[in-house]
């Protein structure tokens, strides 16, 4: 409410003038959508036009059937808190009646309440929008018979025009929120979506929730795997204490409602209306009404979000709909991270089985690659009586050679963390040749390597690395059955990459084929679940690298492959 303290007769002298003054009155008013301005606009107005001392704009709250002031001119204290009913004094009359009143003398009249004392006469009209009565815009003077009929005529079409603007202001203003709202709700979209870790959804959830329902506490909870419990998995602007208490029994809470039929549940006063340790656990965290909504995902409860304020609140029908909308947001959200989370375990467990299968592939070829020292060193013992130094040599060379051999297989199917590590790319390459080399002898395949000089470390896990090598290796190898050539070739791109390329001159693949490369379970192999480039795809990802391959059939393919140094 804005009071001006003194306000000057400025009423023009002719009706001609008057009706001019209006009209520029009108223009003014109608030229804001801001309902704060254009209320300021109003009173000014309805001041000028009427020479009147003091006035005032007055909106009804028809729920509680009273007289809200919003703004006032004149007046020598502030009014903004003088609450009348509706029928009480003069414009209580008006807002009650919906017609205007003039009162020449308001000590003549038993409906006039005293705001100020110096006020002979006053002159209320009823601001109307259709059917529906709004408000009163009411003017006063320190003069008896101030007012006149013109003076109610002018007075109560500038109140039709008002009503409209007030009635636009106010859907401007409307607009404005929910745009307002609109905004929020896609900025806590693109947070919650912008990363499939739950953990960080989480955070974004109550964070943004909190802040979007100015609320003191927000908090998720997520029903257990037996759904006997809602167990917290996040909150904001709960003590540690809060925190500490994760896991409710759902028939010992008051939140057993939501879960079992989807209801969102009000309790305006936690304190009072709950079981004691909830109401306890209000009092410590300093909250008194609270606002829970499920989390639902494909016609199932997930969990709940819960919203706390610090006052006793009632909340409106649209802020429960808000919260409901958001609910459904984060539930799908939180949803898709636990699959997410779901489907990275998976894939590991496919990486493992694929490295598990690989080996076997290559069982045979180390079986030679066994056999061969072991046949050097059985030799050795059956043609020499002593052994002299040159044989222990020998066998010592064969036997180091047998233990690298088993060593980097064990050390390529063992299950185990990523580790990360500083790691020569040439070195691992190299390893995944010697496990790939009986295999492509006996295909006639010849492999060139290039090797660039002085390539830095990379950090890497060496381990996975191996496996996209040698998951690409080992297409190429079937791309060619009639033997053909690989080249590698490495090279320092800049300061923070290297790049790998694996050529192939094999069969090459059509471009139905290289369009699905890295699609799970697309295959057109006779074996295998067409999970090998999917997992090199993603390997390569976890490293923050980039993979490229290009095929031509009856040309063969190109790999290329970027590392950060």
């Amino acid at each position: 409410m804005k009071d001006h303290q003194s306000v000057e007769n400025t009423r023009p002298a002719n009706t001609t003038d008057r009706h001019l003054l209006l009209y520029e009155l009108f223009h003014s008013i109608t030229s804001t959508l801001e309902p704060d301005k254009a209320l300021d606009l109003i009173i000014d107005a309805a001041v000028k036009i009427t020479g009147a001392t003091n006035g005032s704009l007055i909106l009804i709250d028809w729920d509680k059937k009273i007289l809200n002031i919003e703004v006032s001119r004149g007046f020598s204290r502030r009014i903004e808190n003088t609450k009348l009913k509706v029928g009480e004094g003069i414009t209580g009359w008006v807002a009650e009646n919906g017609r205007p009143l003039l009162v020449p003398d308001v000590s003549k009249d038993p409906r006039y309440v005293t705001v100020q004392a110096e006020i002979k006469s006053e002159l209320a009209v009823p601001l109307i929008i259709e059917k529906d009565l709004i408000g009163v815009l009411n003017v006063d003077s320190t003069c008896e018979d101030a007012f006149t009929i013109e003076d109610l005529d002018l007075l109560t079409l500038l109140s039709k025009q008002s009503a409209r603007v007030i009635q636009n202001g106010q859907l401007f203003e409307t607009v404005l929120s929910k745009a307002e709202e609109l905004s929020t709700l896609i900025e806590i979209n693109k947070a919650v979506t912008s990363t499939f870790s739950l953990d960080k959804i989480l955070r974004q959830i109550v964070e943004r929730t909190a802040k979007l329902m100015n609320s003191k506490i927000c908090s998720v909870f997520l029903l257990s795997d037996d759904e006997e419990f809602l167990v917290l998995e996040a909150n904001h602007g709960g003590s540690t204490e809060y925190a500490s208490n994760r896991q409710i029994s759902i028939n010992e809470s008051p939140l057993q409602d939501v879960v079992n039929h989807r209801h969102s549940l009000q309790v305006p006063d936690i304190r009072k209306e709950t079981s004691n340790q909830t109401a306890e656990m209000a009092k410590q965290e300093g909250v008194r009404s609270m606002l829970s909504v499920p989390l639902v995902v494909r016609d199932k409860v997930i969990g709940v979000i819960n919203i706390y304020t610090a006052k006793r609140y009632q909340f409106s029908d649209d802020e429960k709909r808000l919260l409901k909308t958001f609910a459904d947001l984060s539930a799908i959200a939180i949803e898709n991270a636990r699959l997410y989370e779901k489907m990275v375990r998976l894939e590991e467990q496919a990486r493992r089985a694929a490295r598990l299968t690989a080996a076997g592939e290559l069982a045979v070829g180390i079986a030679h690659e066994i056999r061969n020292p072991l046949t050097i060193v059985k030799m050795i013992f059956d043609t020499e009586t002593d052994l002299n130094e040159r044989d222990r040599e020998v066998i010592g060379e064969e036997l180091t050679r047998m233990n690298k051999i088993i060593s980097n297989l064990l050390d390529y199917t063992r299950p185990k963390e990523s580790e990360q590590e500083l790691c020569k790319i040439k070195r691992i390459l190299e390893n995944t040749l010697f496990l790939l080399s009986h295999d492509f002898d006996k295909k006639n395949i010849a492999v060139e390597t290039l090797y660039g000089e002085n390539i830095p470390k990379i950090t890497a896990d060496p381990v996975q690395l191996q496996q996209v090598f040698l998951n690409l290796l080992m297409n190429s190898g079937e791309a060619m059955p009639d033997g053909g050539k690989i080249t590698i070739k490495t090279t320092q791109l800049d300061d923070a990459n290297i790049e790998i390329l694996l050529d192939d001159d094999g069969e090459g693949m059509p471009d139905e084929i290289t369009e699905n490369l890295f699609t799970p379970f697309k295959t057109t192999k006779q074996k295998g679940l067409g999970l090998g480039l999917s997992i090199v795809k993603r390997i390569i990802d976890d490293h923050q690298g980039r993979l490229e391959i290009k095929s031509t059939p009856g040309a063969g393919t190109s790999v290329r492959i970027q590392l950060p140094i």
